[in-house]
């Protein structure tokens, strides 16, 4: 079993370790005002998360709902750049397209069946090209093209053609899986022209906001390039590097988040600072305060292109599945959502998470409040134990900000 199999299995293993509650009255657990919230069975209480101090196990001692709550479905569409510089090699005989292909390829080896995952492709719209080639000097030259050969960029860096996936989102069973290698395997041969980021993550947004699937929904973006082919004369502005941060905060305040991957060096490279923006405006920075060196996403050096697309794309999967957890209903409907509070069993130790806006260390709300994101050493503490148990506590005031 490779390395993503070991850790997806475990991350598998968790969520079903934390499956107990369902939605209604008959999983509640209602608590006399005098019983904490740790029924005496770990043995012992601390808090994480903000750099504060909560009550520990008794973080609501009058509370009226302790639900147990396992990882939100996720729901994973994954967005690759298949453009012709894809194709520039690495090694004397190996392209990045090669080591992508593998990366993705072990990647949906390891998921469980119990995810969903989908593809979308771009550019689209277009047909491949073969009048541009890789030199022996690994550049790209089209001198060999004809005037009208390179297509026009009226339906590449088109939104509408990116919301008709390659893949559609599904659970990533046997047959899934194989469909979503055999698109990956088309690119092989095939050289498409441009980059335009901006509208192939405007639709495949709109595709995930548009799906309404349950538990949390991500776009994970995978581009060797910035944003290019798709201004004219009506619109010069078009390869703007804004119109892409816009689509990926757009999509967050939809609940959609952009994890985002990159090459940031070599021949017809993208750019860490621009990288890192459009993950920050897609709410999956790494850490709290990337945005000040420019590091919200994963970066892919050509000299090592394999490890570190298979360190982003694990993180990514990690993160995706093991650190969000959808918000069960209570008595009365939605809770009150300033008396929520998250407690983390491990180790025999019950944790109060305490309430993080910043998403340094700690909890939030995703948008629309139906979502709760763990974040730093939270999330990792939730990650490193299979036995974790995570409990939404309701009735008392949270703890954090």
């Amino acid at each position: 079993m490779n390395r993503f199999a070991l850790r997806l299995a475990a991350t598998a293993a968790l969520g079903a370790a934390m499956f107990v509650f369902g939605c209604g009255t008959d999983d509640e657990v209602t608590l006399h005002p005098s019983l904490p919230v740790d029924d005496g069975s770990s043995g012992g209480s601390e808090t994480i998360g903000g750099g504060g101090s909560a009550p520990g196990p008794e973080v609501c001692p009058d509370a009226t709902s302790v639900i147990d709550v396992e990882p939100a479905q996720s729901n994973t569409l994954f967005l690759v750049d298949r453009s012709g510089s894809m194709h520039l090699r690495v090694t004397d005989t190996v392209t990045r397209w090669n080591l992508t292909k593998a990366g993705l390829f072990d990647l949906l080896d390891a998921m469980p069946a119990s995810a969903r995952g989908g593809l979308s492709l771009f550019p689209a719209g277009d047909a491949p090209i073969d009048c541009c080639v890789i030199t022996t000097a690994n550049t790209i030259t089209c001198d060999g093209c004809l005037a009208g050969e390179l297509p026009e960029p009226e339906n590449r860096c088109d939104a509408l053609e990116y919301q008709d996936l390659d893949v559609g989102v599904g659970p990533l069973d046997a047959l899934q899986v194989e469909a979503m290698k055999a698109k990956i395997a088309t690119v092989d041969e095939e050289f498409y022209w441009g980059t335009p980021l901006a509208p192939a993550l405007a639709g495949a947004v709109d595709s995930m906001v548009a799906m309404k699937a349950p538990g949390v929904s991500s776009v994970v973006l995978l581009t060797d390039g910035l944003p290019t082919s798709c201004h004219t004369a009506d619109d010069p502005t078009a390869n703007d590097i804004q119109r892409v941060v816009d689509a990926a905060a757009l999509g967050y305040g939809s609940a959609v988040r952009t994890y985002v991957m990159g090459v940031i060096d070599g021949v017809k490279a993208s750019d860490a600072t621009a990288l890192s923006a459009i993950a920050e405006a897609g709410g999956t920075g790494r850490y709290a305060g990337c945005e000040l060196t420019n590091d919200c996403a994963y970066q892919i050096n050509v000299a090592s292109f394999a490890d570190d697309l298979a360190v982003a794309l694990e993180s990514i999967a990690l993160d995706a599945m093991s650190c969000t957890i959808e918000l069960p209903e209570v008595a009365g409907g939605v809770p009150d959502y300033d008396a929520v509070n998250i407690t983390v069993t491990t180790n025999g130790v019950t944790i109060t998470v305490l309430r993080d806006t910043s998403h340094g260390d700690g909890w939030d709300y995703l948008p629309g409040q139906q979502n709760v994101q763990l974040y730093g050493a939270s999330c990792e503490t939730l990650k490193a134990d299979l036995d974790a148990q995570i409990k939404v506590v309701v009735g008392c005031q949270t703890v954090g900000g």
